[in-house]
This record gives C-alpha cells, structure tokens and sequence, in this order.
C-alpha cells in the first residue's frame, strides 16, 4: 500500500521521505528515554544516586522529549501538508482520467461503485500518509530501537523478550490475508447497497406506482442486508485473531519473568537489569498492539487504493501529441466497425456526411443509430476502419478539440442541479447574460423561464427534476444554441412530447442546425422528409441511403415499412372500451 501511493505521490515524494527519516528520528529519541530508564534504576540500586545526577538525567530526558517533539512535529507538517497536496492532486488527476475513458466503462460499473470511488475511497485514502504511515514507521522504528538497546544490556533475555514476536507476526501476516477478503466483500455489498439506493430513490415513481416501497422493493433489502452482513463479519472473524495475537506477546512478558529469575537465581544478572527488562518488554510490545488494532482500518484504506490504481490503471482514449486544426467540417465513415463487449454493433459502415448538410439515421431499435453519433464525438474507438471530420481522422484530434467542435442534444437530457443560466452556459461558461438569453429565446424557453421564482437563476434540481420533459429539452438545446459549434449531433427530441411542446422544439431545432452538419436519429420520420440525405440502418449495417421521395418508392424496402408503420400508428385512437382502434 505505501509503496503504490508513493509511486501516486509524484512531485511530492521527496518530502514523504524527508518525513519517514524524521519519523525514524523522532522514534529513536523515543527509544532513547529508555537508556536513561536504565540509568536511574541502576543508580537507584547502587545508591549512588544525588541531586547532580538527578538533574543530568532530568536534563537528558527533557532534552529527548524536546527533539522527539521538534522531529515529530517537522514529520507531521511534511507528510500532512504533501499528504493534502497529493490527494488534491489526485483526485483531479482521477475525474480527469475518468473524463477520458470510453463510455464502455461507464455501461459496465454501477453508479453506487463510482460514487463511491470518487467520494468514499478518496476519503479512505487520504489518512494513510497523514495518520496510518506515521503510526506504522512508529510502531516498527520504536520497538527496533530498544530491541537493539537490550541487546547491549543482556543478549540472552533480549532473546527471551523477542521470543513473541515471530510468532505475532505470523498470525498478523494471516489475519491480514482473511482481513483482505473481508474488506472487499465490505467494500462489494457497499457499491450494491449504494447503487440500489440510488436505484430506489431514482425510480420512487415506478416503485410507488408498482406498490413496491419499503420491504417490498426486495432488491435493495438484499442490498442492505448483505452490507449489515459484511461488517458484521468484519467484527466477528477477527475477534479471534486479535485475541490469539495479543495472548501470544503477553505470553512474551510470561516469557521474560521465568527466564530473567532463572538468569537471576543463576547469579548472571542483576535485579536492576531484570526490572529494566520487565518494564521494557512492555513497551516493545505496545506499538505491536497499536499495529494490530488498526490494521482493519488500514485494510480499508488499502482496498480503497486499490480501486482507484485500478481505475488510474484503466486505459484511457489515446491522445496525440500535436493539436490538429479543422478547416472543414465534412464527416466520413470509411469501412468502420465496431463491436461492445464482443457483440456487433456496427459491420464496414461507409457514408459521407457533406459539411453544412442534414443526414438523417433511421431503422428500428437497436439498429446502431445511436452508436454511430457516440463514435463521431468518439466516446468509444472503432474496432476497424476509419472516421474523418475536414479531412482528419479523429483519433488524431485530441479530445477537448474534436468536443469543442460538436454539440450534443440527447433524447435523456440531463440537466445539473444548479441555475438555468449556468445549465445553459455549461457548454460556454465565459457566456454573457445576454448571450444565454437570445440563445433561450431562440430555443423557445424564454418565456417559461422568467415565469420562474428566480428566473434565470432558479436552481432546477439533480437531473432537471423541477421541470417538464419538454422544458428541459428546450434548455438542452438553448445550451447547444449557445456553445455554436459547426457539427450537431441530434438524438430527435421530439419523440415523446406532447403536440405543444413538439412545435416550440422544432422551431427551437430549426435554429440550432441552421448553416450547421447535422447528424440527427430520427424517430418521426415526418420531420426528415427535407434532409438532403437518409441514411437506413438495420443490424448494424446501411441497407439503403438515398432522400425521402426516392426511399419512400420502394415499396419493399425498411424505409418504406417504418413509413407505412408511423402513418398507421397515428391513426390508431382509444375506443370507449378502452382498446386500440384503427381509424382508416
């Protein structure tokens, strides 16, 4: 664990190992109270004891406690204040990796274990070279330095005292292969547990809706459950470890008594070297226990760690080196194919997107529409073949330069829980007031803005909560409106509005994609009849391209078929007997 989070450490390394040999310091002037523990009780028993010597020995063991202090502290200020930097640090350098990883990542980690990662275990991580390595050098340093000191008292009982610790170590070195598993079962029913939280409170609508709040929602029970479980396992598995621990360095105590009488009886040693002996084995033994006592708290710590290397460790999108400007800003496939998780999605997808032309994606669902516009922004890497935006293959752009020249309008928008004006200026966040205000006037939702509490500055809640579907579209595109980019990326946000709120989002598209290149998945295929090409798409393959009047003559085409399908679906109506109809 220290040695991966001094290779984390980076600029700040040299002052953790400054801090470790003032550490090492500090716990020899520790150690050094014990020589002049010695020198008293020999003197004592010699009776050669006076007020001089008293205050030597008074002088010297201030003196000791005085620069164990002044190192100690000098450690602490090190390593705490590089501790702070570095997990600062890391945490920017974990959301900006985060940031660059392929969307694949995001599909296969829940939301709980993520949460977790960038909150909980950064959290867990940040006492370890503050607080759990200082305790750690100590406990290994002090016991060290007055081994080495009994050794030159009395060799044989320094044996005797030590005789313990093998044997500790030993049951410390397997209780900690059981604490590891342990604490990343912990650590798994706690991402379930948090992710079916997140669940139920996310889906309280469709849970109420289905009569399962409470106990009856049986997923997040188990959840629970299982978390309540796994630290109770924590508790109870060790009980008995730690027990056998701390019985086997008492028994090093027992250890020294019977040898150091038996030495005694013997005439090869002294009272005052026994009772030096007594006293100090118990002082060998304490840091031992510290050690032993935190170790599940430091296992925790090291699971932590270890998600987040694994994240770090996780490859990112590769950038390029050198910036690549766009003169233009056509879009071509050349032969592109791409598979999740094994699975086709896409199979030798060529087409041409001209710059400042509309291209629309149609087919059923599941098609690879959606996938096509996700690779254009590249939140994934092609298996095979190429994409080029002006003549230049993404993967040598780097991504804040391709991502800058796209906007992005989604089916699900999600909105941040702040003020409209900053939902609206996410995309261009040095915006004036007055540029977020034409952008939303241009995307129809000036108006049920200002009717708002607060206006522009009225905070809508996690995900838009506050406002309606079609609302929080209009904000979505007000914001691409705003951040005018040459390239739209449109998931058509039509599809599940009401009439009303369908007319105001067109009008509000319309201006978004004016002199723009224009991508748009399109589900009512009434609002694509004008785009200057269609592009038809069925298990992940291009099966027709052409305009709307020449698809729409083939009559055996997919094109014509979904036609034909969207005309009869708005004509069917509700009877009075509640059933689906057809009017023609």
């Amino acid at each position: 664990m220290i040695k991966d989070l001094f290779q984390l450490a980076g600029k700040h390394k040299p002052q953790f190992i400054q801090g470790t040999v003032l550490y090492v310091i500090s716990s020899l002037f520790a150690a050094t109270l014990n020589f002049f523990l010695y020198l008293i009780i020999k003197e004592l028993f010699e009776n050669s004891i006076d007020i001089q010597k008293a205050v030597q020995f008074f002088v010297g063991i201030a003196l000791c406690m005085l620069l164990q202090g002044v190192f100690l502290y000098w450690a602490n200020s090190l390593t705490q204040i590089a501790s702070s930097r570095m997990i600062g640090d890391l945490r920017l350098r974990l959301g900006n990796h985060i940031r660059k990883l392929p969307m694949g990542f995001f599909k296969t980690n829940q939301v709980g274990d993520l949460n977790g990662l960038v909150s909980d275990d950064i959290k867990h991580i940040e006492p370890i070279l503050s607080l759990v390595y200082p305790r750690t050098v100590g406990a290994i340093a002090i016991p060290f330095f007055i081994a080495a000191f009994l050794v030159f008292i009395h060799g044989r009982l320094t044996l005797a005292t030590m005789s313990g610790v093998p044997i500790a170590i030993l049951i410390y070195a397997n209780s900690q292969k059981l604490l590891k598993n342990l604490t990343e079962l912990q650590k798994i029913s706690l991402v379930e547990a948090n992710s079916r939280t997140i669940e139920y409170i996310q889906g309280m609508a469709t849970i109420k809706s289905f009569n399962q709040t409470g106990s009856r929602f049986q997923k997040l029970e188990k959840a629970l459950d299982g978390y309540k479980k796994a630290n109770l396992d924590m508790v109870t598995q060790l009980v008995t470890p730690s027990i056998v621990f701390s019985l086997v360095l008492e028994l090093g105590f027992v250890v020294i008594l019977f040898v150091g009488l038996y030495i005694l009886f013997g005439g090869k040693l002294t009272v005052p070297i026994f009772l030096l002996f007594l006293i100090l084995g118990l002082r060998v033994y304490e840091p031992l226990f510290s050690l032993f006592q935190f170790s599940a708290q430091t296992r925790i710590m090291d699971a932590a760690l270890a998600r987040v290397l694994n994240v770090l460790n996780t490859p990112s999108l590769p950038e390029p080196e050198c910036e690549q400007q766009l003169n233009s800003f056509d879009i071509e496939f050349k032969n592109v194919s791409f598979s999740y998780e094994n699975a086709p999605v896409l199979e030798d997808i060529s087409f041409k997107v001209p710059e400042r032309s509309v291209t629309a994606l149609v087919g059923p669902s599941g098609s690879g529409k959606t996938t096509i516009t996700n690779l254009v922004a590249r939140f994934w890497d092609v298996n095979s073949g190429e994409i080029f935006i002006g003549g230049v293959n993404i993967k040598d752009m780097k991504t804040d330069e391709l991502l800058s020249n796209i906007s992005m309008v989604f089916q699900d928008v999600y909105l941040f829980n702040d003020s409209i004006l900053n939902n609206i200026k996410f995309g261009k966040s040095d915006a004036t007031f007055e540029e977020a205000i034409a952008s939303a006037k241009a995307a129809q939702c000036h108006e049920f803005i200002v009717k708002l509490p607060k206006g522009y500055e009225t905070v809508i809640g996690e995900g838009g909560a506050t406002l309606s579907g079609g609302e929080k579209q209009r904000i979505a595109i007000a914001r691409a409106i705003l951040k005018d980019a040459p390239i739209v990326l449109l998931d058509e946000a039509t599809a599940s509005v009401d009439p009303e709120n369908e007319i105001l989002i067109q009008k509000a598209i319309d201006l978004l994609v004016e002199s723009k290149t224009l991508i748009i998945i399109a589900h009512q295929l009434s609002t694509i009849t004008k785009a200057d090409q269609i592009l038809v798409i069925d298990e992940g393959k291009i099966v027709a391209q052409g305009k709307h009047d020449e698809l729409i003559t083939n009559t055996d085409g997919l094109y014509r078929r979904l036609w034909n399908s969207r005309q009869q679906a708005r004509s069917w109506k509700i009877s009075a007997r509640a059933t689906l109809v057809c009017s023609q």
